[in-house]
C-alpha cells in the first residue's frame, strides 16, 4: 500500500511543514506503507530522512500572493509601527483582494501536477493520498481532475485548516468554499474523498457546509525528537531566570508585534527584571516580513542580549526542539478572533513537552491549556499581566503541564493520526 503526502508549500524548513510530514512518513514506514512525500519544485530541504519528491509547480497561496507588486508594498510596510501599517495593509489587500475578484477562473498547475503524481506513482484504489495543506483554488483544480471516469483513483485524504471566511476572502461566488466544494463532492471521485480538520469546532463548521462527514485528525509531530530534547536540556539552577519564549514566524496573526510591549512592561511594571529573561525564535515568513513586523523585530533587537535573545535564522528540527525544550513558559500572544476555531501546532508541541503556557482568552488554543498549566489573556493590554499571573504560580503551572504532557503524548502521535485515517478509509 502507497501513501503519497502532497504538500506543496514545502520549499525549506522554514515553517512547521517538513517536520509533519516527517512525523506522518515515519509513522506510514511503521506500519510498511510505501511513503513518498511530494514538494514544491523549489524544495532545498534535507532529503536523507524521507522520499522527498519536489513536484508541485505552484505553492500554497502562489495565485493569491499578488506578485511582485504586492510583495514590494510589504517590504515598506514591515518597517512602519504595527499601528500604522496594519490599515495600510488592509488596504493593500483590499485592492488585490478587488483585482482577484474580478477572476472567474484561474489557471494553475496544481491539478495537472495531481495527476502527474498520481501516474508516477502509479497509484491505485488501495492507495492513500493525504493533502494536509490545501487553499480553495487548488479544491477547484482537484475537482476539475477528479472529474475524469477514465482510471482508478486513489483514496484522497483532504485536511482543511482553514476558517471558512478565509478560505473565502476576495473570490467570486463560484470559487468560494461552498461552491468548490459542492463541486468536488457532486462529481465521480466523490467516493473516494474523504474531509477531516483538526479541531473538532472547524471540523463541525464544514461538515455543516457540505452536508458530509468531517473527521477530526491530531496534530502529528515526531514526540521522540520532542522528548530527547527535553531530557538532553540541562535543569534549571535554583535562582536561575525563567525563560519565556516565543516559537515560530514572526507574523502578525500570531502576535509577534506585541512582544516588545510584553518585555517592558513585565521587567517594568510587573517588576520581573533580573528573574526572568526572553528567548524569541523571529523568522520572517515573507521577504522583509509583514507589515510592521520589521520594526517589532528592531525594537527587540535593541534589548540587552542578556534579556531577549532572537533566533532570526530558520531552524533545524533538531535546533527547533532544542530551543522548545529549553523555553520554561511560552507565550502565544495570537489573534484570538483568527484561532477561535483554529489549531496551532505549536501549542501542540508544548503540550507534548510539559511547558506552561499563555494563550487567546475565547480561543482554540486557551482552550486545550486550562489553568493551572495555561494562563488566558483577553487582548493584547493583558498579555503582560496575564504572563505576570502565571509566573506567581510558575511551579504550579510546570508540574500541571507536565502531567498533561502524558495525555497529548498519547492522543497526539503520528501512530494516531494515521490510525485515524485508515479507519475512516476502512469503515466508509
Amino acid at each position: 500500500m502507497k501513501l503519497a503526502i502532497v504538500d506543496h508549500a514545502l520549499v525549506d524548513l522554514n515553517g512547521h511543514h517538513y517536520e509533519y510530514d516527517g512525523a506522518l512518513a515515519a509513522a506510514g514506514r511503521a506500519r510498511a506503507l510505501a511513503v513518498t512525500i511530494l514538494s514544491n519544485r523549489a524544495y532545498r530541504g534535507p532529503t536523507h530522512e524521507f522520499e522527498i519528491l519536489p513536484w508541485f509547480g505552484q505553492g500554497y497561496y502562489d495565485l493569491t500572493s499578488g506578485g511582485f507588486a504586492r510583495r514590494l508594498a510589504y517590504r515598506a510596510l514591515s518597517s512602519l509601527p504595527a499601528m500604522l501599517a496594519r490599515p495600510l495593509q488592509d488596504g493593500v489587500r483590499l485592492v488585490w483582494n478587488q483585482r482577484h475578484r474580478r477572476r472567474s477562473t484561474v489557471d494553475d498547475s496544481f491539478g495537472r501536477d495531481f495527476l502527474a503524481a498520481c501516474e508516477r506513482l502509479d497509484l491505485g484504489p488501495d492507495d492513500h493520498v493525504l493533502i494536509h495543506t490545501i487553499g480553495v483554488d487548488e479544491l477547484d483544480a482537484l475537482a476539475g481532475v477528479l472529474t475524469r471516469t477514465d482510471r482508478a483513483w486513489p483514496r484522497v485524504h483532504l485536511q482543511l485548516v482553514r476558517r471558512i471566511e478565509e478560505f473565502g476572502a476576495g473570490r467570486p461566488l463560484q470559487r468560494r468554499p461552498a461552491a468548490v466544494l459542492a463541486r468536488l463532492l457532486a462529481g465521480p471521485a466523490a467516493g473516494r474523498i474523504r474531509l477531516y480538520c483538526d479541531t473538532a469546532e472547524l471540523a463541525d463548521a464544514y461538515a455543516a457546509l457540505t452536508g458530509r462527514p468531517v473527521g477530526v485528525l491530531p496534530i502529528a509531530f515526531r514526540h521522540d525528537l520532542i522528548l530527547a530534547a527535553v531530557a538532553a536540556a540541562p535543569a534549571r539552577a535554583p535562582g536561575a531566570p525563567i525563560t519565556i519564549g516565543y516559537l515560530g514566524n514572526a507574523r502578525l496573526e500570531k502576535g509577534f508585534q506585541h512582544l516588545p510591549d510584553l518585555v517592558e512592561q513585565l521587567i517594568g511594571r510587573f517588576g520581573w527584571a533580573g528573574k526572568v529573561r526572553f528567548h524569541f525564535q523571529a523568522p520572517f515568513n515573507i521577504p522583509a516580513g509583514e507589515p510592521g513586523i520589521g520594526i517589532a523585530r528592531a525594537r527587540l533587537g535593541a534589548f540587552p542580549a542578556d534579556l531577549v535573545t532572537l533566533e532570526d535564522r530558520v531552524l533545524t528540527t533538531e535546533q527547533y526542539y532544542a530551543m522548545l525544550a529549553g523555553i520554561d513558559v511560552l507565550v502565544l500572544p495570537y489573534d484570538g478572533a483568527r484561532y477561535d476555531i483554529r489549531s496551532s501546532g505549536v501549542l501542540v508541541q508544548a503540550r507534548v513537552a510539559g511547558t506552561p503556557m499563555v494563550a487567546p482568552e475565547g480561543s482554540w488554543i486557551a482552550r486545550q491549556a486550562p489553568a493551572p498549566a495555561g494562563e488566558a489573556f483577553l487582548d493584547p493590554s493583558d498579555l503582560a499581566p496575564a504572563l505576570d499571573r502565571l509566573l506567581r504560580r510558575y511551579d504550579a503551572a510546570r508540574a500541571a503541564a507536565a502531567a498533561d504532557a502524558l495525555v497529548w503524548q498519547a492522543e497526539q502521535s503520528p501512530a494516531c493520526y494515521l490510525n485515524r485515517l485508515l479507519t475512516a478509509t476502512e469503515n466508509a
